[in-house]
């Protein structure tokens, strides 16, 4: 007398489970793709984070780094224009020229110095950010809530059809409460 889930039940089961597996199965290609990326983007990010830029160095060498690379050439010039004069040059001249030469040099390391730690810093900074974020794609909770979901609502679902005794127990107590007293 009583009933089993209807064929309408069945299949709305049937088709929220292929649903839930579908779901399951893309949240799992979503997941592999992202911890693939991370895999390629950590390293990055975690020397980021530890070293800083990686050419730091040449900007805070004040002896070979960038300015004074940079200087290089102006030293040459230098040299060539005041070499040419020989011991005819004026005294001192030669060692003027080369004292402003190395304090414009001194002037711009300095200059860059600050600016220099400063974008080192950020490196840093952009290192942990860049793991933090990385840290938040890899959490699984966002590609499985579908899947959840879907089989959250096959096991809520009344399955099953009233028996004889529960259709005339209905009937009955409808038409009680459309007796007025």
């Amino acid at each position: 007398m009583g009933g089993g889930p209807s064929a309408q039940q069945n299949a709305a089961a049937a088709s929220q489970a292929n649903l839930a597996n579908t779901e399951s199965n893309a949240a799992n290609q979503a997941l592999t793709f992202v911890q693939g990326q991370q895999n390629k983007a950590n390293p990055f990010y975690t020397s980021r984070m530890t070293n800083g830029l990686p050419y730091y160095n040449a900007l805070t060498d004040a002896q070979s780094g960038t300015t004074a690379q940079a200087y290089q050439p102006a030293r040459a010039a230098l040299a060539k224009q005041t070499g040419a004069f020989g011991p005819s040059l004026p005294n001192g001249f030669a060692t003027q020229a080369n004292a402003d030469l190395d304090e414009a040099q001194a002037h711009d390391f300095d200059s860059g110095l600050v600016g220099a730690m400063g974008a080192n810093e950020q490196a840093k900074e952009a290192g942990a950010s860049g793991i933090l974020g990385q840290a938040q794609l890899a959490n699984p909770q966002s590609y499985f809530q579908g899947a959840t979901g879907a089989n959250s609502s096959i096991m809520s679902a009344p399955l099953q059809r009233p028996g004889i005794t529960g259709i005339l127990g209905g009937a009955a107590a409808g038409a009680a409460s459309a007796i007025p007293f």
